[in-house]
């Protein structure tokens, strides 16, 4: 079950696709959003502290006290009318980068909901990156332009036999009992044939109230990111689920990947698992 959707509001935005999306699953869930605002102030080391004239980081705690409330009351008006239970919650941890802040908040909440703009698109990437391998549980990532539907469509779960897809899979079963349809969707780049525990997944989602079509795809001519996202643009799905960085961040982000290919080319949201 999901019941608290966690949506950390500290890039001076506040993306509707990210906002609907979280409303529209907190609404099916009959769950609630928690909107997390705070400011980040760049804080110099701890060692050169005395250097500086008294009252400068008091000033810069005063002003992020002003800063965090506009934000929360922005986000106040934003979810006002959307009919859902919410919470504001401020963080007053502002020697803390976003991406410790958020982390910390979401290991407290069952989703967390981000917003894949092209604005500061390298922080969201680094945002990403920090909730879904340090806190814990599930992130779901909205695209710029296209929120997840009220009613439950069609998913593609993006599967291997990584310790990641069986977590995302695992993490998301709630969900796909939900859904009209699931497609099993195996990528492979390396191999012709299927693993032979492969075909005791649909039993096993089955005995969880879910039904899959088991689909597998060759990726030998183009990356397993690539095979996803056309197959979930093909069969119009509502949702992706795959896990989240089964090779190393720091592989990923020199010769990319499919959790990266994903998150900037997925026409639909997708929930991410590490």
């Amino acid at each position: 079950m999901f019941k608290d959707f966690l949506v950390p509001l500290l890039m001076g935005d506040i993306p509707s696709p990210v906002v609907h999306t979280a409303c529209a699953m907190a609404k099916a869930w009959r769950g609630r959003v928690i909107a997390l605002v705070g400011v980040s102030q760049a804080a110099p080391i701890p060692e050169a502290w005395s250097y500086y004239p008294a009252g400068v980081y008091q000033n810069m705690r005063d002003c992020a006290l002003a800063t965090t409330q506009s934000m929360a009351e922005a986000a106040d008006a934003r979810l006002h009318y959307e009919g859902v239970p919410y919470e504001i919650r401020r963080s007053e941890a502002f020697w803390s980068t976003p991406e410790e802040i958020s982390v910390e908040h979401a290991r407290y909440a069952d989703v967390t909901v981000l917003g894949m703009d092209t604005n500061e698109h390298d922080a969201r990437h680094r945002l990403f990156a920090a909730v879904a391998v340090g806190s814990g549980r599930p992130v779901l990532c909205v695209p710029a332009y296209k929120a997840l539907p009220a009613d439950f469509g069609h998913a593609v779960v993006a599967w291997k036999p990584s310790r990641e897809a069986a977590r995302a899979l695992r993490d998301a079963l709630p969900w796909l009992a939900r859904m009209r349809s699931v497609d099993l969707l195996s990528a492979d780049e390396t191999s012709s044939t299927a693993h032979p525990l492969d075909a005791s997944l649909p039993n096993y989602l089955e005995r969880h109230g879910v039904q899959v079509k088991q689909v597998r795809r060759s990726a030998a001519h183009a990356s397993a990111g690539c095979v996803i996202v056309d197959h979930a643009i093909e069969c119009n799905a509502d949702l992706i689920v795959a896990g989240a960085y089964s090779r190393s961040r720091l592989v990923e982000q020199i010769l990319g990947g499919t959790t990266r290919y994903l998150l900037d080319n997925a026409m639909c949201p997708v929930l991410f698992a590490h």
